[in-house]
């Protein structure tokens, strides 16, 4: 029994006629009928029944028509993943990710990915910056993607510098800091901060406060709306606060280091292989980071 066999039976079965099948599948007549019958010597059974020039399935044949399909599905996908093997596409992917870009973005570079590798089995977890090497050493993920640290902690670990992300300290515009001409790092010191947290081996811990007084959250996301909501005062990436800066609802803060570049990137194995996807996926980033970091405003 072959898969081209089986084919042949489901656009026979699908069409009535042994010759209209043969034009759809761009064969002779001679070739697709004597392909039903070997098939029907392997199985031992009639799936069709021939009357004239129109054909039926038998009951064994409308039994199994559904199997047939299925199998041909599984061919389909075998083929496809083999193929993708050999084009370096990956038929599943692990991303792990921090918030340092907008969730929109993700939501359209997710459906994007998934409409140019159809084929590709996709699964995406969100972390703070601090985990995301551990996340790809451990192997729990494949690559990660955000703010990239200082220092490598992991020598076995390859960082790809995407782009920058400018860092901002603000505050809401009603909030102290916000109507200090000048701010010094004992005022900031003096008000809660809104610091980034994360869970090393250890504990969950916050991402070096400048402050003493100050709620750790996972996300930037959080950050961003607790300093909205007149909370405390934080550092976040400006593309998740902009909108919120231009209304004058958030301030940058006037302190001498309120505004910094960080880089943002891809962590990846040393010795991995880096697939089609995620070459697509990081080309893709840093297209945006060219386009909306404001490294040149």
């Amino acid at each position: 029994m072959k898969i081209s066999q089986i084919e042949m039976f489901l656009h026979a079965s699908q069409t009535g006629s042994i010759s209209e099948a043969a034009r759809k599948l761009g064969k002779s007549r001679t070739t697709v009928s004597a392909a039903l019958s070997a098939l029907e010597d392997d199985l031992g059974v009639k799936l069709l029944t021939r009357t004239g020039n129109r054909i039926l399935l038998t009951d064994i044949g409308e039994t199994v028509a559904t199997d047939c399909k299925r199998l041909t599905q599984i061919a389909n996908e075998i083929q496809t993943k083999c193929q993708q093997h050999i084009d370096g596409v990956e038929s599943a992917i692990r991303i792990a990710r921090d918030d340092a870009l907008p969730e929109h973005l993700w939501r359209e570079l997710i459906k994007q990915l998934k409409k140019t590798f159809p084929k590709t089995s996709l699964s995406v977890y969100v972390a703070p910056p601090p985990e995301l090497e551990d996340l790809v050493e451990q192997n729990i993920v494949d690559v990660a993607y955000g703010l990239l640290p200082a220092n490598h902690r992991l020598p076995r670990l390859h960082h790809v510098d995407l782009g920058q992300i400018r860092m901002m300290s603000v505050a809401h515009k009603d909030h102290p800091l916000s109507q200090l001409r000048k701010v010094h790092s004992a005022d900031l010191e003096r008000y809660t901060e809104i610091a980034l947290a994360y869970i090393d081996d250890e504990s969950l811990k916050p991402v070096e406060p400048k402050s003493t007084n100050y709620i750790a959250l996972a996300f930037y996301e959080y950050l961003r709306n607790s300093v909205v909501d007149g909370t405390g005062w934080s550092n976040v990436p400006d593309i998740l606060i902009k909108d919120r800066l231009r209304d004058g609802s958030v301030k940058v803060i006037k302190h001498n280091r309120a505004m910094s570049w960080q880089p943002y990137g891809e962590i990846v194995e040393n010795e991995s292989r880096r697939g089609a996807v995620v070459q697509w996926l990081s080309d893709q980033l840093e297209d945006y980071l060219l386009d909306n970091s404001g490294y040149n405003t």
